[in-house]
């Protein structure tokens, strides 16, 4: 199940590579290659690229679409007759090494997956799919970045990319209740709720872990956390690694089992969302009968309820809200966060008219944990900053730990001074006292 890292490249990755991609191409892939007119829309709607058009550079490179390029040609070989027949005069589609190194930099290190080039399709292609595929195709042939690599075979081999396994979870979430003086129950049974963090929450926003089990605490709801299912990320989707997808989803599906609950509540990571609410459900149909939310619509659903009730807005600052691209545009989950922040900001500014145009904050996809990415990343922000800049707000309220770090991470090495917040952490600290 290891992911490899190869340096070199030879005939044989070349062959696993054509071959996975032309085994991914079923008919809803090819009309997505065969829709693409090559208008250029797309271009303007990727972050990578206005990142570097902001910088007064053009790199045609960046365009979405370009990004499926080869996979569009081995399409063509395979599955049209003036491909076939180039194919056979001698025409055929040849892979050089260093084009399978390209691939690699536009697949991994210039998407994030964030969709926003979908929504501005005229054709309404879905290439963060076919980027997938030829992510898929590179981790295939061993050709995953090593960053990328070692996260994700850390995930299987310790349960989480940051190395977190059992007893160092059992560690952090000891250290959590006694720093924060809250309750965390672990592997209650039955309960009706099972809170599943991420490993960057544990290890670098603890106090949003923390805050989490405040709100859990004063739903009233019986929850538990678990040491089967204690990782909430899933690397295999950033790989492309079926089999890595599946084993993550596996200890998630044995650890809610194990606990009897009826709902799965994904943290502030919008991956985590994606593979538990969207993905699990098809990689185990039979068994998936869990109803799957994330911490902010469980929020929201609670407030709506009156189960939650808050004491009045704790931010006093002009602030803006960064959406999740997993969690909103991909997930659906755009409103309830603005209505959330509504109630605790004195002055919330959105920073997009339509709130499924809003933009990725550069890391997501894996690109954060690959180190050669971190050009692109940075470049990725400066679009970032220009919605930010628009709003004259200087605190971002966030849903997603990985966009926090990653957010900090650009805001810090482009020397800017933006606060980036967790909205969880808000809400926590905004709940009416007992009484």
């Amino acid at each position: 199940m290891a992911v490899l890292s190869k340096e070199e490249i030879g005939q044989e990755e070349v062959e696993k590579f054509y071959q996975f991609c032309k085994k991914s191409i079923d008919m809803e892939v090819a009309s997505y290659l065969e829709a693409c007119v090559r208008c250029g829309i797309c271009a303007e709607a990727c972050l990578f690229y206005m990142g570097e058009n902001v910088s007064g550079r053009i790199d045609p490179t960046l365009t979405p679409a370009y990004k499926a390029d080869l996979l569009r040609e081995i399409y063509k070989e395979n599955y049209t007759l003036l491909g076939r027949l180039k194919k056979l005069f001698g025409f055929g589609v040849k892979i050089k090494p260093e084009e399978l190194k390209e691939q690699a930099r536009l697949a991994f290190y210039t998407c994030t997956n964030c969709d926003r080039c979908t929504k501005a399709c005229p054709m309404g292609i879905d290439t963060p799919r076919l980027v997938s595929i030829v992510r898929g195709a590179l981790t295939h042939a061993g050709l995953t970045p090593k960053d990328l690599a070692d996260a994700t075979n850390l995930s299987v081999e310790k349960g989480s990319p940051l190395g977190v396994d059992t007893q160092t979870f059992l560690q952090r979430l000891e250290f959590i209740s006694d720093e924060y003086e809250v309750n965390i129950p672990i592997d209650r049974k039955p309960s009706e709720y099972l809170y599943i963090p991420s490993s960057i929450e544990l290890m670098k926003f603890p106090s949003s872990v923390a805050s989490a089990a405040k709100v859990l605490n004063r739903a009233g709801v019986s929850w538990s956390m678990s040491t089967v299912a204690h990782e909430a990320t899933n690397f295999g989707l950033f790989a492309q690694s079926r089999e890595v997808t599946r084993e993550m989803l596996r200890r998630v599906l044995q650890g809610a089992k194990d606990l009897g609950v009826k709902y799965i509540i994904a943290p502030e990571c919008g991956h985590a969302y994606q593979s538990m609410r969207f993905i699990a459900p098809n990689v185990f149909p039979e068994e998936w009968d869990f109803e799957v939310l994330n911490i902010v619509e469980l929020i929201d659903r609670m407030l709506t309820e009156g189960r939650l009730r808050l004491k009045g807005k704790v931010l006093k600052e002009t602030a803006t809200l960064h959406d999740s691209c997993q969690i909103g545009r991909r997930g659906g989950v755009l409103r309830e966060p603005r209505r959330i922040l509504k109630e605790l900001a004195e002055d919330f500014r959105d920073s997009v008219l339509i709130p499924e145009h809003n933009i990725c904050c550069g890391g997501g996809g894996g690109v954060l944990v690959i180190g050669d990415a971190d050009y692109y990343r940075q470049k990725a922000f400066i679009s970032k900053m220009t919605l930010f800049d628009k709003t004259k707000a200087r605190t971002v309220v966030c849903y997603c730990a990985n966009c926090m770090l990653a957010l900090t991470k650009s805001s810090q090495e482009l020397k800017r001074d933006y606060r980036f917040v967790s909205m969880v952490e808000l809400v926590a600290e905004a709940l009416e006292e007992e009484t």
